[in-house]
């Protein structure tokens, strides 16, 4: 799922924290990504989706506790009760801003999707510099979410966003595209990284496909 709630700088407001004590009133024992989180800013779908940031920390926080706290007060108890957080960047459908004002994160030029939203020839796509910051900020919003103890997070990879538009770049160059093994490169980065710097063990990693 993804918000349309929080506050401008990616916290949660009152009615983020209403819609999760309600997750947690559910009685669901797995409570799959709760909704999608931005890993950076830059990187939302619409001004008003969470991110996952330092200044957010309590705010997420905060979400994870206030749904433990309903589910035990609605199941009785909070044994097996799974939290999972969702990692997204928006990529080609960014919106940080404002509503009507697309920001598009592109990888390669599609003759239907950019002419959707207005882009040309002349406008610039991802470097293969830029990807990695934006791995290397799934690895660590990934450290964040261990840290605030969620169970798992979720890899969105999914709809058109920045992780499913790798597997489509046949024309990009470099080694992010092209090849299957290019165009996968992003996502095994992504999820290896989780493993090597959240020391994930029991713990795992979902995709969201």
């Amino acid at each position: 799922m993804e918000g349309w709630d929080g506050t401008a700088d990616g916290n949660p407001s009152e009615h983020t924290i209403r819609r999760w004590k309600r997750f947690g009133q559910s009685g669901g024992k797995l409570i799959w990504g709760g909704e999608a989180v931005a890993v950076s800013p830059g990187g939302r779908a619409n001004p008003n989706q969470l991110v996952a940031a330092e200044h957010t920390r309590k705010g997420l926080a905060t979400l994870r506790e206030v749904l433990i706290e309903e589910h035990r007060r609605t199941t009785g108890s909070g044994e097996g009760l799974l939290i999972g957080l969702q990692l997204t960047h928006s990529g080609r459908f960014c919106r940080p801003n404002a509503h009507n004002k697309p920001e598009p994160r592109i990888l390669y030029h599609h003759p239907i999707l950019d002419r959707r939203l207005g882009l040309t020839r002349d406008d610039p796509v991802l470097t293969d510099g830029e990807i990695g910051s934006i791995i290397q900020d799934f690895h660590s919003r990934g450290e964040m979410a261990r840290e605030l103890g969620f169970d798992f997070v979720d890899i969105k990879h999914c709809h058109g966003y920045l992780g499913h538009e790798f597997l489509s770049a046949h024309t990009r160059e470099g080694k992010y595209g092209g090849s299957f093994e290019n165009r996968t490169r992003f996502l095994l980065e992504v999820v290896q990284g989780f493993v090597r710097w959240t020391g994930i063990t029991h713990r795992r990693a979902v995709l969201c496909v």
